[in-house]
């Protein structure tokens, strides 16, 4: 028996570790210093994947190693909402391209059609370039995509009508439906004001190497339209700061985005676009 760790009850299965369990295998001070309330309070949160285990000061190397054992297997069969919400949309997506025109989705999402040796479609993300197919999203560039980017890239493929974009910008807020979304998408917006408020010219070099192009604009200080996937562009606004007021950004989008991208799949695509501006690899959010 792993020290610190109480033996595997009966009658339930081995990898099963839920919030009751975290809560018997920590010290249970509710000192507060992982900044919860309690030390239950806290085993929810490591179980919905919200706070690491290493937060709580108490918990020596040795029963961590085994807790993280323990939660990492629970997650291999879907323990825990967020791993189980991710592998559901995941399969059910997948399922869609499973009986998908791989050839009619391609032109529809604006990809590149591969016939050989198995069919799938390249489409371009941002600034990286992802292969997709009936099993799977993979990188072209090597690196593993996670799960929300492979979530993403297949619902803008399932989702692709082919409509061409209409150059008629839209708010967030003008979408149906976003009223619970909308601090997101914001949030994603207000950190790329401050980031770059005193600099626009460094904003203006970042997006040029995502792709994105200086356009005119009769409001904004400067305006940026920028290609995150091959049919849906976004209009980025920015007013620099003055005296009395910061910096600010708004993401807008064309008329025609719900016809590539869900609402929720549109918020990843603003942070995930914020999150290559700041220069970092993976948005701060949870999964789609």
């Amino acid at each position: 028996m792993r020290a610190g760790l109480p033996p595997a009850r009966s009658g339930r299965s081995v990898t099963s570790y839920k919030v009751l369990d975290i809560y018997k295998d920590l010290p249970r001070t509710n000192c507060g210093e992982c900044g919860k309330g309690s030390c239950f309070a806290f085993a929810s949160a490591v179980y919905l994947e919200a706070f690491p285990l290493e937060v709580c000061p108490s918990l020596g190397p040795i029963p961590l190693r085994a807790m993280q054992d323990k939660l990492d297997r629970g997650r291999d069969e879907g323990e825990g909402r967020r791993p189980a919400s991710s592998e559901q949309a995941l399969r059910a997506l997948l399922s869609v391209m499973q009986t998908a025109d791989l050839a009619a989705v391609a032109e529809n999402g604006a990809g590149a059609f591969i016939d050989s040796p198995a069919e799938a479609i390249d489409v371009r993300f941002l600034d990286g370039l992802y292969r997709v197919s009936r099993v799977g999203v993979s990188s072209l560039r090597g690196d593993v995509p996670s799960a929300s980017v492979k979530i993403l890239l297949l619902i803008y493929l399932t989702r692709a009508t082919g409509i061409p974009e209409s150059g008629v910008w839209i708010s967030y807020r003008d979408l149906p439906s976003t009223v619970s979304k909308s601090k997101s998408f914001e949030e994603a917006s207000a950190r790329v004001a401050q980031a770059f408020a005193g600099d626009p010219d460094r904003l203006d070099l970042v997006v040029r190497t995502l792709g994105g192009r200086s356009v005119d604009s009769a409001s904004a200080d400067r305006a940026f339209r920028i290609e995150v996937l091959p049919r849906v562009s976004v209009l980025l606004l920015f007013w620099d700061e003055e005296e009395e007021f910061p910096a600010r950004v708004s993401i807008l989008l064309d008329r025609v985005v719900l016809d590539y991208l869900d609402q929720e799949a549109i918020v990843f695509m603003a942070e995930a676009l914020a999150a290559r501006l700041l220069g970092e690899d993976q948005p701060r959010r949870r999964n789609v």
